[in-house]
């Protein structure tokens, strides 16, 4: 989504059913972003444009892609906010994003994001700004999605652990450990991943009675370390970190960790 430049890809793939869509064609990438990878935003209201209905966003896509008539995408767009839990979702349609709440205009974004039935659905951090309640309501209705392979991007590790199979532990921009969430939330095997874990606040105090603090902070991105981007911060640091930046290992067990004492434990 964003132009190149000021955006660069440096290395790598970004493969969708074994097609590197970097290597597409602007042509040809408009053609499957949007029907077979969607995305829902984490600010609804900047996401949406606002001088436009809701329903005529929605249908947008439906258009584009699957060919509908303005009177089959307006009927599917209805179709879509009843099933996101929006009431009244026949005049709904006809609103602008303002007139909606924080929790109908995310689930109308979802409806967005559905609307050309997607196999990959990326969400950026789309409860941040709602209330609990809320929240709690958008994650069941994720939950009902099981058509579709959803990426989840969140600072909130409980919404992590109710919701996805897999987890991806990022920190200064690069993978430091992946692997089961059961597997992880039990033993985790990157110390960035036990200063999150441990800083999560615990209802009976008698479980730790204090919360843990991860000190320092984040390293500059434009001006990373020689070795691992964590030792300033790592209370389990070795010499070598300082010098070599760990690669990300793959374990026996199927799980990665980017961790020199991790990977010297684990040969030992």
């Amino acid at each position: 989504l964003l132009p190149t430049p000021p955006a660069r890809t440096t290395a790598g793939e970004v493969l969708l059913d074994g097609q590197d869509l970097l290597a597409m064609s602007p042509a040809k990438l408009r053609k499957v972003i949007g029907k077979d990878i969607s995305m829902i935003f984490q600010d609804s209201l900047s996401a949406f444009n606002p001088v436009a209905r809701i329903g005529k966003q929605i249908s947008e896509g439906a258009r584009k892609h699957q060919g509908l008539s303005r009177k089959a995408a307006r009927k599917h767009a209805v179709a879509l906010l009843e099933r996101v839990g929006i009431p009244d979702p026949d005049t709904r349609v006809n609103q602008y994003p303002h007139e909606m709440s924080g929790g109908m205009r995310q689930r109308a974004m979802i409806a967005m994001a559905l609307a050309s039935e997607p196999k990959v659905l990326l969400a950026d951090e789309p409860t941040t700004a709602l209330d609990v309640t809320i929240q709690a309501q958008i994650l069941d209705l994720v939950r009902s999605f099981t058509d579709l392979a959803l990426v989840w991007v969140s600072h909130d590790l409980g919404v992590v652990a109710g919701l996805a199979e897999r987890v991806i532990v990022m920190y200064a921009g690069s993978v430091v450990e992946e692997g089961p969430v059961r597997d992880i939330f039990h033993d985790a095997r990157h110390p960035y991943t036990r200063g999150l874990l441990g800083s999560v606040p615990r209802i009976r105090a008698s479980e730790r009675p204090r919360l843990t603090a991860i000190p320092g902070l984040p390293p500059v991105l434009t001006d990373l370390p020689k070795g691992c981007p964590f030792y300033d911060r790592c209370p389990d640091r070795i010499d070598k970190c300082i010098s070599e930046k760990p690669p990300l290992t793959t374990f026996a067990d199927g799980r990665t960790a980017a961790c020199w004492v991790t990977v010297e434990g684990e040969s030992a």
